[in-house]
């Protein structure tokens, strides 16, 4: 995989990790863009590139492919516009926003064929979900029936304030169930099955937790959602929370066995019971608890975010692109672990009624939700607008406005400073 590919980066925060990533993996760094000129100008020295502030104009420039890095919520627009100019796409989670979206995105894809589209969802590539990934694969545990996944991941009120760059950043209204792929994402890639139906219940937020209540957040902070899988297997999920734990956690349960990883253990637990089950008494399993190793080929990327995750959906990325092998993360797997956290927040304002998740092969299945733009974003219009909080409207504090900006300006004074 020598080919050199040159990339252009949307967005001037999360890109930087992403660019780096890709850059470890022989991919030049090009340009940046970010509709925030200090942002975007930041990142552009911290990677050697040139900036832009217009998105179309760093698609007219000199690149084969764009690192979409933008607001998680504005993914798909940025998807289309980079396919129609003929570049390759790597996006960052969530693939899409509304159902409708998910629609529009799969059908640029296809009308795409001689560019790659990955979704840079990076969680299944941690050492522990690869090794688990391996193991499945041997046929050695028999067939997946039960998975867990989780993603628990408190904030204080601080360091939502300075990852909000506005008031109205979608992390201050992004319902419980939304950011889900980091929990679904594993699972699927460890066990190669899809999610068919969800059904969910938000956990309202709490009164007395500061962090919440003195912010500018008007959602919820937990949610579950159970999925049943294409091969009959259940899965449980539990997305982006702010228990107050810290970690993820990932259980795959099969026939003959089963494999876990822990959050506070870097271990994976691997047991598989010997027999058919039908012995007096069973016979034992036996046990094994280790810490899996990256092949030497791939050591270097424990050095980039998200353990290593940055570095293996490049490699991935170029990988579909020199070769022409099937995108790993494909756009079909994106949509599916994606439109969990839709339906799943349709389920839980319905009394955890279950819904499906459309499989978007199916030309039937698009025209189904073609038109379903529901969101509850407010600042976009759609019949039946959902709250993004369970338990109705809320209204953040002048305090906590009042905190926020003078965070944003101590953000924006160092920005300046190292730009100095």
């Amino acid at each position: 995989m020598d080919k050199q590919l040159k990339i252009g980066v949307l967005g001037g925060g999360r890109g930087v990790s992403l660019a780096q990533g890709a850059r470890a993996n022989g991919m030049e760094i090009a340009a940046v863009c970010d509709r925030d000129e200090l942002c975007g100008k930041l990142a552009a020295k911290r990677l050697n590139c040139k900036v832009f502030t217009d998105y179309a104009k760093m698609l007219d420039s000199d690149i084969d492919a764009v690192v979409v890095a933008n607001y998680a919520t504005e993914h798909v627009w940025a998807v289309k516009q980079a396919l129609a100019a003929g570049k390759h796409v790597m996006s960052e989670c969530m693939a899409c926003f509304t159902m409708a979206e998910a629609v529009e995105l799969v059908e640029a894809v296809e009308a795409a064929p001689n560019l790659v589209y990955f979704f840079a969802e990076n969680y299944p590539f941690m050492v522990q979900n690869l090794e688990m990934r391996r193991l499945y694969a041997t046929g050695d545990l028999g067939e997946f029936r039960y998975g867990e996944g989780e993603y628990v991941h408190p904030m204080t009120k601080n360091e939502i304030d300075q990852l909000t760059s506005r008031e109205d950043h979608w992390r201050n209204w992004l319902p419980a169930t939304y950011y889900c792929t980091h929990s679904m994402g594993p699972v699927m890639l460890i066990t190669d099955t899809r999610p068919e139906y969800v059904t969910a219940m938000v956990v309202p937020r709490c009164a007395d937790d500061a962090g919440m209540n003195e912010s500018l957040r008007v959602n919820d902070d937990v949610s579950v959602m159970l999925c049943k899988m294409n091969n009959g297997a259940v899965t449980k999920i539990l997305p982006w929370s702010g228990l107050r734990d810290h970690g993820q956690r990932y259980r795959i349960c099969c026939s003959k066995g089963v494999m876990e990883w822990n959050q506070g253990d870097s271990n994976l637990r691997v047991s598989r019971w010997g027999g058919d089950f039908v012995d007096t008494p069973p016979v034992h399993p036996y046990f094994m608890k280790y810490m899996p190793n990256l092949p030497p080929e791939h050591i270097d990327a424990q050095q980039h975010g998200h353990g290593g995750g940055d570095y293996f959906t490049s490699y991935w990325f170029k990988r579909a692109i020199v070769t022409g092998e099937r995108p790993l993360i494909d756009v079909y797997k994106a949509v599916d672990m994606t439109m969990i956290g839709i339906q799943g927040y349709r389920s839980a304002l319905n009394c955890a009624n279950s819904f499906e998740i459309p499989d978007l092969h199916d030309p039937g299945m698009r025209e189904k939700y073609r038109h379903d733009d529901w969101n509850p974003d407010p600042a976009r219009p759609c019949a039946d607008k959902p709250c993004p909080s369970v338990t109705g409207p809320i209204k953040p504090t002048e305090q906590a406005r009042e905190t926020w900006h003078r965070i944003r300006q101590n953000c924006e004074d160092d920005a300046r400073r190292q730009m100095s």
